[in-house]
C-alpha cells in the first residue's frame, strides 16, 4: 500500500534484525528440509496444534470481506491521530485486493495524509504491483513484492491468524532449523481453552507465545511478539463460526510499541464470503472500474498509456471474430434467399 506523510514507525534494532533472519528462513524451508531428529524434539501438542492451525489456514482459497479499522497513533510529546477506516479485501491465494472505501481523520494536523488515500485501489500478486491514486487519476504497475511473509503482512484478514510474517507451522518449522523449539501448556483466555505455545529465543533474547484454541479450528486467539521482556506487539481476537463450519475471527485488538510510536487498532470483519468464485478481473486494471481518461504507468513494460486507446484496441481484438462470423451467417441467408426466389420464377 502506498503511504504519505509519516512513515510506518520505527521498531527497536535488536527485534527487528531477529524478525528479519526468522523470516529469511520461513521463505527458506519447508517440512521436508527439517531433520526429523530435530522435529523428535517436539512434543505431540505442539505438533497436533501445528497441523490443526494449517490444515485450516489451507482450506481457504477464497476470501471476500469488508473490514472496519479503528485505529490511534499515539507519539508522545509530538502528538497523536486516531483514523477510522473501511476496506474491502479480495484474496485468492495468489492475489490480494485492497479497496480504500473510507477514510475519517481526527488529531494532530500534521499527522492528516497519513495512510492511504480514500478510493485507493491496492493489487498485489506474483506478476506486478498495482496501485491507483484518486487524487491524480493514475495507476502505477510495478515489479512485484510478492513472498509468503509480504502476503500475510498485507492482508488483514490473514495477518491476525499468523505471527511475525508466517504461519504458524512455518514459525514451528524456521524455529526448529535454528535449534528453537516450542513447549505446550493449557491455559484459558477470555473463557476459551487454549493451548499456549512458547518458544524463546537468544540473540536477541525474545520470546513469541501464540495461544491456539483447538476447538474452534485451531484458529489463534491471541499473540504476544516480546524482546527483553519488553511486549513489542500483542494481539487477540474474537473466534466465529462461519457457513461451512469454518472458523475464523470476527474482531481483533492490536497493540504494538516501539520506540517512536504507540498503537492500538480494533478491528471488525463486517461481511465474510469464503471460497466463493471470483472474476480474474478483479486482479486487473480492468477490474478497477476506472474512467477512460485514467492514465497508466507501466514500470514492468516501460509504457504510459490510457485506458480510452486501450479500450478501443480490446474491443475490436474481441469483437473482430464474431463480426466475421456475423458477417459470414448473413451472406449465407441472402444467398439461400437470392437462389429460392430463382427457384420460384423458374
Amino acid at each position: 500500500m502506498m503511504f504519505q506523510g509519516n512513515e510506518h514507525m520505527s521498531i527497536e534494532k535488536d527485534h527487528f534484525v531477529f524478525t528479519i533472519i526468522l523470516i529469511f528462513s520461513v521463505n527458506s524451508i519447508v517440512a521436508e528440509q527439517v531433520d526429523s531428529v530435530n522435529l523428535e524434539k517436539l512434543s505431540p501438542e505442539v505438533i497436533a496444534v501445528m497441523e490443526g492451525n494449517q490444515k485450516n489456514i489451507d482450506s481457504i482459497h477464497t476470501l471476500q470481506a469488508v473490514i472496519k479499522m479503528d485505529n490511534t497513533y499515539d507519539y508522545g510529546d509530538e502528538g497523536s491521530f486516531k483514523l477510522v477506516e473501511t476496506q474491502k479485501i479480495i484474496y485468492d491465494c495468489n492475489h490480494l485486493r485492497v479497496d480504500q472505501l473510507e477514510k475519517k481523520f481526527t488529531g494532530d494536523k500534521k499527522y492528516e495524509n497519513y495512510g492511504d488515500q480514500e478510493g485507493t485501489i491496492d493489487i498485489d500478486s506474483k506478476e506486478s504491483n498495482i496501485d491507483y491514486v484518486p487524487s491524480n487519476n493514475n495507476v502505477f504497475i510495478r515489479p512485484p513484492e510478492w513472498s509468503n511473509s509480504y502476503k500475510l503482512r498485507n492482508n488483514p484478514l490473514l495477518k491476525y491468524q499468523s505471527a511475525r510474517g508466517a504461519t504458524l507451522k512455518e514459525n514451528v518449522l524456521a524455529s526448529v532449523k535454528n535449534d528453537f523449539y516450542f513447549s505446550a501448556k493449557s491455559e484459558t483466555v477470555d473463557g476459551e481453552d487454549c493451548v499456549l505455545l512458547t518458544c524463546d529465543y537468544k540473540k536477541p533474547d525474545s520470546t513469541l507465545k501464540i495461544w491456539v484454541v483447538p476447538s474452534k479450528g485451531y484458529c489463534i486467539k491471541k499473540v504476544e511478539d516480546s524482546t527483553n521482556g519488553s511486549i513489542s506487539e500483542e494481539y487477540s481476537t474474537t473466534l466465529k463460526k462461519y457457513p461451512n463450519e469454518f472458523w475464523w475471527f470476527d474482531t481483533a485488538h492490536v497493540k504494538t510499541t516501539s520506540v517512536n510510536v504507540n498503537t492500538d487498532t480494533f478491528l471488525l470483519i463486517t461481511s465474510l464470503k469464503l471460497n466463493e468464485q471470483i472474476d480474474p478481473e478483479m486482479f486487473s486494471v480492468w477490474g478497477m472500474g476506472l474512467s477512460s481518461t485514467t492514465k497508466i504507468y507501466d514500470e514492468i513494460q516501460g509504457t504510459n498509456y490510457t485506458l480510452a486507446v486501450d479500450d478501443i484496441d480490446t474491443k475490436k481484438k474481441n469483437y473482430a471474430p464474431q463480426l466475421i462470423i456475423i458477417a459470414t451467417l448473413v451472406f449465407i441467408v441472402l444467398g439461400m434467399l437470392i437462389k429460392g426466389r430463382v427457384l420460384l420464377r423458374k
